[in-house]
C-alpha cells in the first residue's frame, strides 16, 4: 500500500468522532436481582452514634460489610421525610456515603447508596417494580433491589437498596450530555426553589429560571411550545403516565415532591421520578386529575399534552405493565426476599407472601381500570 495513502488513511480515522459511551457497570448484575439477596451489615460505634441521633441528617463514621466485603471510614446518616422517617434504634432509613470520607472507595462502582426502610410498603415492591417499567419505558431513575439489613448486630429486616443520584449516575444515564446539572426536587417545593445540587456545575438556577419563565407564558399554545423546547416531553409524557398508572399522589406531576430533574447543557431538561414506595395505593381511582407541578400544567393541560401522556399510558399497559409480566416479576422477588429474610426471622418470611399476594392484586385491579378506562379518554 502506497505510504501516502497510508497517511492519508490514519489521518481519517483518528479525526474520526469519538462517541461517549456509559462507562462499565459492575452493579448491573445487582439489578438484574437474579443472585442471592445482599446482607448489609452496619457498625456504628458508640461515639458516632451518639453524634448520628443528636443529628441524624448528618453524616457520621461507620463500617459496612456487604456478604463478604468490608468497608470502613464509610458515611451514614438518616434519611426520609415525615411519613417515613424512624429512628436508629426502629427501622430508619439510610444513606450510606462510601466515599465521604474516603476518596474513591466505592461497592460495585456505587460510591453512594440509599437504604429505604419501605414503611409505607410493606411489600417492599413498588419501587423495584415502578422503577424497572420506567427503565423499560426509556425513562431513567435509579434503580433498586433488596436487601437485608443488620445495625450493630441488630437484625432490622428487608430493604429496598436503591443506587444514588449523583455524579455517576448521571454519567450511566447522559454518557453523552455528562457536563449539565442535576438537581433534587426537596420536599414539596417546584423548579421555582432553591433547589439542592446533586450533581453537576452549579449555574445559579439559570437553566431553571428558563423553564420557569416559559411556564408564566399567559398564552397556553405558546407557553407549551416553549416548554417543549426546553423540557424533554416526551419523556416527561412517560413520567405522568408513570404516575398514573401507579396512582402516584406523590410525585412531581401531582405534587411537586419526589423528583430530580436534569439539565443537560445546551440541553432539554429531563425529569426523574423518585421515592415511588407509595404507588398502587388506590388502584381503582380515576386516570386524569389536576396537576400540580408547574411544567406538568404546562404540558399536560392541553389536547396534545394529553394525547400524548395517554399514549405512553397505553403503551406501558400493552407492552410492559401486563399481568403475566409483573405477576412473573414478583415471585421471583418473593422468593429471593423471602430465602434472604429467613435468614433473619422466619415469622418475616413467612409472613411475606401475604404481602406479594396482596400486591399483585392492587396491579392487577390498576391493569384492569386503566383497560377499562383509558380507551373513553382517548376517544
Amino acid at each position: 500500500m502506497p505510504r501516502r495513502f497510508c497517511l492519508v488513511l490514519l489521518l481519517l480515522v483518528s479525526a474520526a468522532p469519538v462517541r461517549a459511551q456509559a462507562p462499565a457497570d459492575p452493579a448491573a448484575e445487582l439489578f438484574k436481582l437474579a443472585g442471592p439477596v445482599p446482607r448489609v451489615r452496619i457498625v456504628v460505634d458508640e461515639p458516632n452514634l451518639k453524634a448520628l441521633k443528636g443529628d441524624p441528617r448528618k453524616y457520621v463514621k461507620c463500617s459496612v460489610k456487604i456478604d463478604d466485603k468490608t468497608f470502613t471510614d464509610v458515611g451514614v446518616h438518616i434519611k426520609g421525610a415525615a411519613g417515613s422517617s424512624r429512628p436508629w434504634d426502629d427501622k430508619p432509613a439510610l444513606t450510606v456515603n462510601f466515599d465521604k470520607f474516603v476518596k474513591g472507595q466505592s461497592w460495585l462502582g456505587l460510591d453512594k447508596i440509599h437504604l429505604n426502610n419501605s414503611v409505607q410498603d410493606g411489600s417492599c415492591l413498588n419501587e423495584i417494580v415502578c422503577s424497572e417499567l420506567a427503565i423499560a419505558m426509556g425513562l431513567p431513575t435509579a434503580r433498586a433491589a433488596h436487601a437485608v439489613v443488620e445495625l450493630n448486630g441488630r437484625k432490622v429486616g428487608l430493604y429496598v437498596l436503591k443506587e444514588g443520584y449523583n455524579t455517576a449516575f448521571v454519567r450511566r444515564n447522559f454518557p453523552t450530555t455528562r457536563d449539565g446539572t442535576l438537581y433534587d426536587g426537596g420536599f414539596l417545593q417546584d423548579i421555582d426553589a432553591n433547589l439542592k445540587l446533586d450533581a453537576g456545575t452549579d449555574v445559579k438556577y439559570a437553566d431553571l429560571k428558563l423553564i420557569v419563565k416559559a411556564c408564566q407564558i399567559g398564552d397556553a399554545k405558546k407557553r407549551f411550545d416553549e416548554v417543549s423546547k426546553l423540557v424533554d416531553a416526551d419523556r416527561f409524557y412517560t413520567n405522568a403516565a408513570l404516575q398514573i398508572l401507579g396512582t402516584d399522589w406523590d410525585g412531581y406531576v401531582r405534587n411537586r415532591n419526589n423528583y430530580r430533574v436534569y439539565v443537560p447543557t445546551g440541553g432539554k431538561a429531563v425529569f426523574i421520578p423518585h421515592g415511588m414506595d407509595q404507588m398502587f395505593q388506590q388502584p381503582g381511582e380515576g386516570l386524569w386529575h389536576g396537576w400540580g407541578g408547574m411544567v406538568a400544567r404546562a404540558l399536560l393541560d392541553t389536547p396534545e399534552g394529553k394525547k400524548k401522556t395517554l399514549e405512553k399510558l397505553k403503551e406501558m399497559t400493552d407492552k410492559h405493565f401486563t399481568p403475566d409480566k409483573f405477576n412473573a416479576r414478583i415471585d421471583a422477588l418473593t422468593k429471593r426476599a423471602k430465602e434472604a429474610l429467613a435468614v433473619q426471622n422466619k415469622d418475616w418470611a413467612n409472613g411475606f407472601d401475604g404481602e406479594a399476594k396482596n400486591e399483585k392484586n392492587r396491579l392487577k385491579e390498576r391493569y384492569d381500570v386503566v383497560k377499562r378506562e383509558l380507551p373513553k379518554l382517548m376517544k
